[in-house]
């Protein structure tokens, strides 16, 4: 089963392990909290970046924009 892990990087460029080691379920929750949330609404998060168990990034938020996988990429996984 794939493990992921998501660090927040806020506005004074401290970095926060947010979630560690986690199930899909558990990191989609989490995605959507980070996004959607307090933190979010006072936009003090700069980047949201997921990672799997070999540290490739698999997902990433900047400044409210998700970069990785562009659009265009994830249309075709779906």
């Amino acid at each position: 089963m794939e493990q992921f892990r998501i660090w927040t990087t806020f506005e004074n460029a401290s970095r926060h392990l947010d979630t560690d080691w986690c199930n899909q379920d558990t990191m989609l929750r989490s995605l959507q909290r980070l996004t959607f949330g307090p933190a979010a609404m006072m936009g003090i998060i700069s980047e949201i970046r997921v990672v799997d168990m070999f540290d490739r990034v698999v997902f990433l938020i900047v400044n409210g924009k998700q970069v990785f996988p562009s659009a265009i990429e994830a249309k075709r996984v779906v």
